[in-house]
Order: structure tokens, then sequence, then C-alpha cells
């Protein structure tokens, strides 16, 4: 028998009890399991607001608990990646932000900042690194992908290798072709540029990745495109440092790289 009908059973008894002790005492039997409904069910209610408050306040403490143990579980991780204990420490922080309000009453929810991730994510690339990226047109014309361009130009301009494969998508229409042309004449003076269609990408392709050769592979994963083919939403991004995944990665980009066209 688990808690819940433990919990249960306890309560029916305590009715009982009461309409017991209102019989004896009022010498009437009708208005003993009368009285003894009405104060069942007032401790009942009494007893189930109790409980869930105590459940709420418990679940709580448990987020809090497990946020402000965080950082002493990644101390013992002696091969955990310094970028990735960054996050972790920056979601551990709004999680327990979060537990406080709801401890009030209350509750914010805030979008991640994915572009200031991606953003982060490039500036790990040191000079001499070889950075390769796949972009089917995520964020084109958004102040984040002007500063995620910009910020790949300065990287070639310290000794960054930077390849990026424009993919034109499947579903693209006559002035996304249009718009792919344009961000490419943009980005060919300053990183190597190529071309390649959506129908020409071997199985598995990561269309809106960024390999850090032989340290970080990082892909976002997409909702279908709605009207446009260059308009998707993002819905999450993963990020990899085991050496299986960045081989993985590599030969890919190789692959990618062996298929596509150099942009002139």
């Amino acid at each position: 028998m688990n808690k819940e009908w433990l919990w249960w059973l306890g309560e029916f008894g305590l009715a009982v009890v009461v309409a017991v002790v209102a019989g004896f005492v009022t010498k009437d039997v009708p208005i003993s399991i009368l009285y003894g409904l009405f104060v069942g069910t007032v401790f009942f209610v009494l007893r189930q607001q109790t409980r869930i408050a105590s459940q709420h306040d418990r679940q709580i403490s448990e987020m809090e608990d497990k946020a402000l143990n965080l950082p002493i579980k990644l101390s013992h991780l002696e091969n955990a990646d310094p970028y990735m204990k960054h996050i972790i420490e920056a979601e551990r922080n709004e999680l327990l932000r979060m537990a406080r309000e709801v401890g009030d009453g209350e509750l914010t929810i805030r979008s991640r900042p994915t572009v200031q991730l991606a953003l982060d994510y490039f500036r790990l690339a040191r000079p001499g690194d070889r950075v390769i990226t796949t972009n089917s047109g995520v964020g084109w014309g958004t102040p984040g992908w002007d500063l995620i361009r910009q910020l790949n130009f300065e990287l070639a301009e310290k000794s960054v290798d930077c390849t990026r494969i424009f993919i034109e998508p499947t579903a693209a229409t006559p002035g996304d072709k249009k718009r792919l042309k344009q961000e490419m004449d943009r980005q060919k003076e300053h990183l190597k540029v190529r071309f390649i269609k959506e129908s020409h990408l071997p199985p598995g392709t990561r269309q809106n990745s960024m390999l850090i050769v032989d340290r970080y592979f990082r892909y976002g994963t997409y909702s279908k495109a709605v009207g446009s083919g260059l308009k998707q939403i993002q819905d999450e991004i993963k990020i990899f440092t085991r050496r299986n995944e960045l081989e993985k990665a590599k030969e890919m980009a190789e692959s990618l790289i062996k298929l596509s066209e150099e942009y002139k």
C-alpha cells in the first residue's frame, strides 16, 4: 500500500472516529453521522491545504538543494570542461531565482540567451584553431546574426581558420535565394565560404552547426520552416566535448567541404 492510500485511509479513519464520538455524546445516530461528516470534511480541507503547502515547500527546498550542491558535484568532475561548467553555473543561479520566486507565489520565465551563448562559444576559438560552421539561413537579418558575423570576421583576422558552409533549403523562395547570395557576398571577403543545396546533403547532416575542430561541437535543432524556407525557430542547443562526437563531426564537416562548392 503506497503512501497516498495510507493518507486517504487515515482521513477516512479520522471521520469515523469523529462520528463515533459524536454518537456517544448526542445519543443520536443520524445527527452523529452528519456531525462526523461535517467535522471530517473540515479536517480534510485543512489537512489537504497543509499537505499541499508542505509538498510545495519541500519541492522548493529540493530545487534549492540541487542548485546549491551543483558546484560541489562539478568540483569532483576533474575532466569536466570549463565552458560547460560556466553554463551550468549560470543555469544554477537562474534555478535558484525561480525557486525563490515560486516560494513567494510568482514566477518569471526568461528566454534563453541563445545569441549570447553563440557569441561566447565562438570566443572559445584561439589563433590557429579551425572552425567549420553550417547555416541554412536561421537568424539572418537579426541584430544577433550581425554580431555573430562580425565576431567571425574578427576571429579570421586573428588567424582562426574559418569556413562557413551555406545551405540552400529545398523550400527556399526566390527571395530567400537572393538573401542567401547577399549573405555569401558579404562574407566571402573575410571567411572561406562554400555553398550546397539541401538535397545534396548526406544523411545526418546538422544544418546549423559550429565545430571548433578537436575541441567543441555544437548544433541547434529547429522546428520546420514556416512559410519562407529560411524562417525557422530554434528549439534547443546541444554541445559536445566527447572525443567520439568530435571525430564524427569532423568527418561530416570534411565530407560537406568535399560535396560543396567554393563560393567566389
